[in-house]
């Protein structure tokens, strides 16, 4: 941890403190959480699972990033949203978690000028697709592919019986993840050519927060023809997803200006003129905004649905508890992962030489 940029959590206040910006005097912005916390009683268990699988499946090349992926304590954002759920879900959203960081880092560093890395890249992508649509992986594959074949696995038996449509919900947005980060490999990490509009159509898709909230929804065994019928629970989704993409710029913004990587600070700072302290404040506001709205429109869903809510009222109060777990479990992840504390070390699961070893070793032959 740094002294001059952390994440401080008292009950609902949530304050952000940054040093990292020489050129402007530090800063701290409050955001609210009146959320529910929570933490799961196998969090051990869940830490020791996350960390066997993931070397199992060769994603951590070396002790040093074994290292690095310990610190990042994926295991403990599944505890803190999967609490009172069974363990078996709560693995396999530390797995999806694990695979999810893998795969962005392998996509996130600017190599985008290097053509046999987008080649590479454009490949990782088609064979995700390919295992999507039902084809199986092979000795050939990297194991960042032969990784996402297991947890596809794992989800298919966590969505048997009447919960096989979440299955299919959870296999698009998996699409709809893996197309998202292809466009942003080619557009590049840096958002010095991008602007707010164009940063969230393509954080939307890379975010990954629609599978996650899906998985949790199979974990609390909610009947998904309500909830995926319901007009008014697609707006409380997309006030999750904007929460989640504020949360994870205010969390992420000392290391994405040390390694130059995207964040809509930036963005407004450059679409709005305003300094870096401004477009923060902005954030936060932004930030409060969603969950105001999220609260209201929830608390207003039995007027605006009527006898259709009180036909389904337990599958639309389970829903919404999923999508209050996620945010407020985001956010004391946040403040306690070595993500986003610490920077005498690149928190990234990959880097360049390895992408480049990876490209030379797979790349022709990957599939």
């Amino acid at each position: 941890m740094t002294d001059n940029n952390y994440i401080a959590i008292d009950g609902n206040r949530v304050v952000f403190r940054y040093g990292c910006q020489h050129d402007e005097p530090a800063l701290a912005v409050e955001i609210r959480c009146p959320l529910k916390a929570g933490l799961h009683r196998g969090h051990e268990e869940i830490m020791a699972q996350h960390r066997a699988w993931a070397r199992r499946r060769g994603l951590l090349p070396s002790s040093e990033i074994y290292d690095r992926y310990c610190e990042t304590r994926f295991d403990l954002l599944s505890a803190y949203q999967y609490y009172e759920l069974p363990l078996e879900s709560a693995v396999t959203a530390a797995h999806l978690m694990t695979w999810f960081f893998v795969f962005d880092d392998v996509m996130d560093i600017d190599l985008a000028a290097e053509q046999d890395i987008r080649s590479y890249r454009k490949r990782l992508c088609e064979r995700h697709l390919d295992l999507l649509a039902g084809a199986r992986a092979s000795a050939n594959d990297p194991p960042v592919i032969l990784a996402f074949e297991d947890l596809l696995q794992r989800v298919r038996r966590l969505c048997a019986g009447d919960l096989h449509p979440w299955w299919e919900r959870i296999a698009h947005h998996l699409r709809e993840y893996v197309m998202g980060t292809h466009w942003e490999s080619l557009i590049g990490p840096s958002t010095g050519v991008n602007n707010t509009a164009l940063y969230l159509q393509v954080r939307h898709m890379t975010v990954g927060v629609a599978p996650c909230l899906d998985l949790l929804a199979v974990a609390k065994q909610i009947p998904p023809d309500p909830i995926f019928a319901d007009l008014f629970l697609r707006r409380m989704e997309r006030l999750t997803i904007n929460y989640s993409i504020w949360i994870n710029d205010l969390a992420g913004l000392c290391r994405d200006v040390r390694q130059g990587l995207g964040n809509a600070v930036f963005t407004l700072s450059q679409d709005h003129s305003l300094s870096i302290a401004e477009s923060v404040r902005k954030m936060a506001r932004q930030c409060n905004g969603e969950l105001d709205a999220f609260l209201q429109l929830e608390g207003l869903l039995p007027e605006l649905l009527g006898d259709e809510f009180a036909g389904h009222q337990a599958a639309y109060t389970s829903y919404a508890d999923v999508l209050k777990r996620w945010m407020r479990g985001l956010v004391d992840w946040s403040a306690r992962s070595a993500r986003y504390r610490r920077f005498d070390v690149d928190m990234a699961l990959q880097n360049g030489a390895l992408v480049r070893l990876a490209s030379r070793r797979y790349g022709p032959a990957t599939g």
